[in-house]
């Protein structure tokens, strides 16, 4: 099949990039119109998840997330919790030239 409208060839450029996403709707699009709902949940082999279950979600009664407990972890222990990444060195600058 090629794909001749505009909305389609976006469809199948997202299939292809189903890991963006930006491009989460159209792959669920495409998904849903080639009936393909087995690829769409929490399996290894599936493309996407499905959104309804991310916002479903709902606040615990505890006030700290997640994210808040690594960033509040991160901040009140000073270089021993800090998680900074540090950059890496580059290949010109690791080795040393030998003089002769």
């Amino acid at each position: 099949y090629v794909a001749t409208n505009p909305h389609e060839k976006a469809m199948q450029r997202a299939l292809i990039q189903y890991r963006n996403p930006k491009n989460y709707d159209l792959v669920y699009e495409a998904l849903m119109k080639a009936e393909r709902q087995d690829l769409i949940g929490f399996d290894k082999k599936c493309l996407i998840r499905p959104r309804n279950m991310m916002k479903k979600t709902t606040v615990s009664s505890r006030s700290n997330t997640k994210a808040e407990y690594k960033n509040k972890k991160t901040t009140d222990f000073g270089k021993k919790g800090n998680t900074q990444k540090h950059k890496k060195k580059t290949i010109r600058n690791v080795h040393k030239k030998s003089k002769s």
